[in-house]
């Protein structure tokens, strides 16, 4: 009896392992496809920069930017070419949480690179952003 017990106990505690180390692998396969992905926090009537340091090769791009937040916000996307900043989108969001921005990053040459900015108006909270490169097929 006491020998059945603690086979059924090393059963469970087996499978719970197992089950949590499945649980870590998924969450470690989860951001695989993604180039970049950054959570970043903006301080209440700040800006932030990212800079993205693109492959060095022809590609077209996607970038998302997914916030809960309060808003105002304020989603820009810059491409930089030799040293030269040149606004790809811009788009401000006055929604109350569930903002999101999608806009496409082409770089025919392979010699650009990305940066993202996010401003966030308002003045009571700060706002936790995603940031999401991922390169399209």
């Amino acid at each position: 009896m006491i020998m059945r017990r603690l086979q059924l106990n090393c059963f469970s505690l087996l499978m719970l392992a197992m089950l949590s180390w499945t649980t870590v692998a998924q969450a470690d396969d989860s951001h695989q496809d993604y180039l970049y992905y950054r959570d970043v926090n903006v301080p209440p009537f700040q800006k932030l920069h990212e800079f993205f340091d693109m492959p060095d090769r022809p590609g077209h791009y996607e970038v998302t930017m997914v916030s809960d937040s309060l808003g105002p916000l304020t989603f820009h996307v810059i491409r930089v070419r030799d040293e030269k900043e040149q606004t790809v989108s811009l788009r401000r969001s006055y929604r109350i949480g569930n903002h999101e921005f999608h806009a496409q990053f082409d770089n025919p040459t392979g010699t650009d690179d990305l940066i993202v900015e996010v401003a966030n108006s308002n003045p009571a909270a700060a706002a936790k952003v995603s940031v999401v490169v991922v390169e399209l097929p």
